[in-house]
């Protein structure tokens, strides 16, 4: 075995060894990551844009896009490999070969009585009697007297000539780069080392073992829960109406954490005004509709009115509290939606087919979220079949501009009116 002090200068070498070989490719993978990624940019030159600065970033914005919790850790690392670095290179505790003569300042090859002339003179400076210093005492026992005993001595000298080594052809050495302490811990250094051990090697792969199969079995493909599969297996039915839908979409697990507080009672009563229309709950029996629609679980409430508002795009309404949970609802919409899909089109006829209608509507719903369009807007009419969706997907069109733009070109349809707008946005871009 290698010198317990040569082991504990080579842990922190071990140490940025293990931290740098995953960091280096990672950090450069993420740079290449930055530097492919093109910046998105918008421009508007309308009145409305430039006074509401909607697609200007501020520095705290951009601060933001940057710190996140992966961006931190990375960070963090490095400032932990720069200290390595640093302690390594300032480390007292150098790991060099025994050279008697680089010690005595001399050149290989001199003669006996330069060897004890220098011997003399360092006597002089680092000997006990004239140095008092313990760290020149040590050093003159460790060093300059092994050295010149190395030098006077011919079988030592002639070893050393020879094999680099005053005791002659030295075996292989093993060491184990790990600090002092665990090494020689008050003549327990074998259960410490056992410990290590044990906890390195065994515990700490079983624990993240445990906690990898544990999220496996919670989550199933694309990160969905298991629950919220089952649960849409369960709801999705071949008659299910592209209007029902999205009851069937909020019922997902993953709504569930989503925060319920009493101040947002009166905020939810007023989007719930805003949306009552798109919930279809104004039939006959619209009380018992509405008083079926409070009695849900509140997160679903919740999540189902989030969503909503985000169709008829008033979202930018939301106090602080619900631009959260805002966004903590459209993080998992996308896999959600991937999710019910699936579960429209698994295996469930004698011929190994999924079912249609539920599919189509879940597209729909998809497409709905994505450019923020409500689901009446899809509804066939004017000549078109998905009514003025298209239309409502453009910049600065609402129903009132639609309106007036349907009654001074009356003698076109909803689909001749967007194909003409998408013709000419493609021209202005080309």
């Amino acid at each position: 075995m290698a010198d317990t002090g040569e082991n504990s200068a080579l842990f922190p070498i071990f140490i940025l060894s293990i931290i740098a070989l995953p960091l280096v490719p990672y950090t450069i993978l993420k740079l290449l990551r930055v530097a492919s990624k093109k910046e998105k940019s918008i421009h508007c030159a309308c009145s409305v844009c430039s006074r509401s600065g909607k697609y200007r970033k501020s520095i705290f914005r951009r601060i933001s896009k940057f710190s996140t919790c992966s961006n931190f850790t990375v960070l963090l690392l490095w400032v932990i490999v720069i200290f390595l670095v640093y302690s390594i290179k300032q480390s007292s505790r150098e790991i060099e070969a025994f050279d008697p003569f680089s010690i005595l300042g001399l050149a290989p090859g001199v003669t006996e009585s330069a060897i004890k002339k220098a011997y003399r003179r360092l006597s002089i400076q680092y000997h006990p009697d004239k140095n008092p210093d313990p760290a020149a005492h040590k050093y003159f026992v460790e060093y300059i007297s092994k050295a010149y005993q190395a030098l006077t001595d011919p079988v030592s000298r002639e070893n050393f000539e020879k094999y680099g080594h005053p005791d002659g052809r030295q075996g292989f050495q093993m060491g184990i780069a790990l600090p002092q302490f665990l090494l020689d811990f008050n003549g327990s250094s074998g259960g410490i080392l056992l410990l290590w051990i044990l906890g390195g090697f065994i515990l700490l792969p079983m624990a993240v073992g445990v906690v990898y199969l544990s999220r496996a079995s919670k989550y199933g493909g694309n990160n969905v829960r298991r629950e919220t599969l089952v649960t849409y297996f369960e709801l999705v039915k071949p008659s299910l109406a592209p209007s029902k839908v999205m009851d069937v979409f909020v019922k997902a697990a993953e709504f569930m954490d989503i925060p319920v507080r009493r101040a947002d009672d009166e905020p939810l009563q007023e989007l719930f005004k805003l949306v009552k229309s798109e919930l279809n709950l104004d039939g006959k029996n619209a009380r018992q509709e509405q008083t079926k629609f409070w009695k849900q679980h509140p997160a679903i409430v919740k999540a189902e009115l989030l969503i909503q508002a985000h169709l008829l795009r008033k979202a930018d309404t939301f106090s602080s509290n619900l631009q959260q949970d805002y966004k903590h609802v459209l993080q998992f919409t996308p896999r959600l939606l991937e999710g019910l899909i699936k579960m429209a089109t698994v295996p469930r006829t004698a011929k190994g087919h999924g079912w249609l209608r539920p599919a189509i509507g879940i597209v729909e719903l998809s497409q709905c979220i994505i450019q923020a369009v409500p689901l009446s807007a899809r509804k066939a009419g004017s000549g078109s079949s998905d009514g003025v969706a298209s239309l409502l997907q453009l910049p600065h069109f609402s129903d009132a501009v639609i309106a007036k733009i349907a009654k001074k070109v009356s003698i076109f349809s909803y689909s001749d009116i967007s194909e003409t707008f998408l013709e000419k946005l493609a021209i202005d871009n080309y």
